[in-house]
């Protein structure tokens, strides 16, 4: 297997390990409403940790769900005018895109460091509710989400490049089935 393909299938179970595993949070999510709304609305005793520990749990999720999505092609394009370029067309898009991805995450991913290193240093709490919950530990998923992304970032500039270029690969999102690539090469890689 060589190393690119490697990156790919070492990267995309990631990505899908990341997502499917937060998918829970939804849960979670969900349990904590409805004891708000159970305890609020039947025995009206209202809590005061139910509104930001939904809230905190839905900005982790949708935080890292990002490497997920991307994974998944899953974030807003112009399907208008990508749907019917070709495909190094759409490989010299998509080569754009990453490597400008690349920049503004990594620079992105630089002041989330910094923002979560500064709540840890201060033990920062909400000031938003009674309960004033620690928020450190959910800053620190910015950091965690940005290099998710930029890891996955990674993987689809490679495909993107390897495209670009007609350089064939194993990509292990494609099933052998449907795999437009040379029946040799799919060989060597097995072996």
């Amino acid at each position: 297997m060589s190393l690119v393909t490697r990156y790919l299938v070492i990267q995309d179970g990631l990505s899908e390990f990341v997502g499917r595993a937060i998918s829970w949070l939804t849960l979670a999510m969900i349990s904590v409403l409805v004891l708000e709304i159970v305890a609020r609305y039947f025995l009206n005793s209202p809590t005061i940790w139910a509104h930001e520990t939904s809230t905190m749990l839905y900005g982790a999720f949708c935080m890292l769900a990002g490497s997920y999505t991307l994974r998944h092609q899953g974030h807003v394009r112009s399907e208008v005018i990508y749907g019917i370029m070709p495909p190094r067309g759409k490989a010299f898009c998509d080569t754009i895109i990453f490597t400008l991805g690349l920049i503004v995450l990594g620079v992105f991913f630089k002041m989330s460091v910094e923002f979560a290193a500064d709540s840890w240093a201060v033990r920062e709490y909400s000031n938003k509710s009674i309960w004033q919950p620690a928020v450190y530990p959910i800053k620190t998923v910015i950091p965690i989400a940005v290099g998710l992304v930029i890891l996955q970032n990674i993987a689809e500039l490679l495909r993107s490049v390897l495209t670009l270029f007609g350089i064939q690969y194993v990509d292990p999102r494609t099933k052998e089935e449907e795999s437009d690539i040379d029946p040799e090469l799919l060989k060597a890689v097995k072996d």
